[in-house]
């Protein structure tokens, strides 16, 4: 237990951070009879704040100390216990370790996202030639995602919640501004001209990024029919067909145009065989298929099961394909993009009067499964959890019951604040990282320190637990919390 607890503090804020032990390669030496405080580059961080214990002058005078320029601070040599250690640092995300010993030893902060955006724009481009056969042609520009972020799946990961309007028909329509509609004419009644070639999107960090651009198309007129019986983009989804595949790799640092791509660098000529589980009628479950590309995978089709299920998804033959499985509570929409581009199809608002606005689709209880699928796909899943409590600084949450095939890996608490993103084609937020705090042990109450941050009354604070696990057949890790080797998530929030 000893042993697990100083792994803990010198490897457990890896997850969120999205840096595998795999991906750090070294560990930064530790300074003796100190802590050391790093960044992601392992570079020490001056001024953090280093609290042992509860809250300053709890158990012992002394236990609150700051980091030189060397990024250490002597241990108190009153620290005599096991206590929660918490460093906290300007611009950087504050991390606690519920259970730390008194020791050398290294934590690494997690950078906070940036206040900022940076766009990147461009154009779509290499269609072909393209002829009225029916058939709507798109693309959809997506990042690829590093595991981390993959297992912190929202719809944002796929549709952008910034819009773009054109008029069409004497309408004005909005668009995620990740979709792009190459020139292209189709007939529903009458001829329809469809021109939306350029995309935009957003980074909140620096750094580089790999983007593609899908291919896809979908049947006009089935889908048209399908609006007018109320359904919703996602009970569509199993209707789009993806084609191929272009990516650019962009270093972004600043605001970039003309990032164009053309989208028929790679023709996806293969499938992933996926099957679901069973599970209640009142759960869906929706899969990503994703190109494993080094440090990051790309996602190439997504598609939307019912209990026991099996679909066939995209891939392209060279790809190390691997599968995101998310298991969440049935709904739809609050605003169907689809009802939104109805002009585009040639339908006049009363044609879709079943679309209405319903409850949305959510993701924020939901259960995540990663797993490899070059030979198909079979996902099980922790089961879903009741949404956490938070009272008189104490975290409370459901312990999931623990499948016989996996292993548990570590809890972990994330408070963040949440901004409300209006005008979007589906409700969607900007989150922001405050706190993390790692156990190394599925416990369902954590006590936390007496930690103060700003609050904006215009915002939304919200507590999320974490449940990780590994499958018993992956590979095994000196640090429990390899993000390499973390298999499965379930999870739930509080707002307050």
């Amino acid at each position: 237990m000893r042993s697990a607890i100083r792994n803990l503090s010198l490897l457990g804020i890896v997850f969120i951070s999205g840096l595998s032990y795999a991906e750090q390669h070294q560990v930064r030496p530790m300074v003796a009879n100190a802590l050391t405080v790093v960044d992601e580059n392992q570079q020490p961080v001056a001024g953090a704040t280093i609290l042992i214990g509860y809250e300053a002058g709890n158990p012992f005078p002394g236990n609150q100390v700051t980091t030189g320029a060397d990024g250490a601070a002597t241990i108190p040599a009153d620290w005599k216990a096991v206590l929660p250690l918490t460093v906290q640092a300007p611009g950087y995300v504050a991390t606690t370790i519920p259970l730390a010993e008194p020791a050398d030893q290294v934590v690494r902060l997690s950078r906070q996202e940036g206040a900022g955006e940076i766009e990147v724009k461009g154009t779509a481009t290499d269609f072909g030639r393209l002829i009225s056969d029916g058939k709507v042609d798109f693309s959809l520009i997506l990042s690829s995602l590093k595991r981390s972020e993959l297992l912190s799946f929202n719809m944002s990961t796929v549709l952008s919640p910034k819009i773009d309007v054109i008029e069409l028909l004497g309408n004005q329509v909005p668009l995620p501004s990740n979709i792009t509609l190459p020139r292209q004419v189709e007939s529903f009644i009458f001829p329809v001209e469809l021109n939306k070639p350029d995309y935009r999107v957003y980074y909140r960090d620096p750094g580089q990024y790999v983007m593609s651009a899908l291919h896809g198309q979908f049947p006009m007129q089935r889908v048209i029919n399908e609006i007018r019986g109320g359904k919703s983009i996602f009970d569509l989804l199993n209707h789009f067909t993806i084609l191929e595949r272009g990516q650019n790799t962009l270093d972004v640092q600043a605001p970039i145009a003309g990032a164009n791509i053309a989208v028929n660098q790679t023709r996806f000529d293969s499938f992933i065989s996926v099957k679901a589980p069973e599970f209640p009628a009142s759960q869906v479950m929706y899969t990503v298929a994703l190109d494993e590309q080094g440090p990051v995978m790309a996602p190439t089709d997504v598609k939307r099961f019912s209990k026991n299920e099996t679909i066939k998804l995209k891939t392209h033959s060279a790809a190390v394909s691997n599968v995101l499985a998310v298991l969440a509570p049935n709904a739809t929409p609050a605003f169907d993009p689809l009802k939104a581009i109805s002009p585009v199809l040639g339908l006049a608002e009363g044609m879709i009067s079943l679309a209405a606005e319903r409850p949305q689709q959510d993701f924020t209880q939901s259960s995540l499964a990663l797993l490899p699928a070059s030979a198909g796909a079979a996902p099980q899943f922790l089961p879903l959890i009741p949404a956490p409590a938070f009272a008189n600084d104490v975290v409370t949450a459901t312990v999931p019951a623990l499948p016989a095939d996996m292993t548990a890996a570590s809890m972990v608490i994330v408070y963040s604040e949440i901004e409300a993103i209006p005008g979007g084609s589906v409700k969607n937020e900007r989150r922001t990282r405050l706190w993390e705090i790692w156990s190394d042990v599925w416990t369902p109450q954590v006590q936390l320190p007496k930690i103060e941050f700003a609050r904006n009354a215009n915002r939304i604070y919200r507590w999320e637990v974490m449940f990780l696990a590994r499958a018993n057949s992956a590979a095994s890790s000196l640090d429990p919390r390899d993000l390499n080797t973390v298999t499965h998530v379930t999870r739930n929030a509080l707002d307050q």
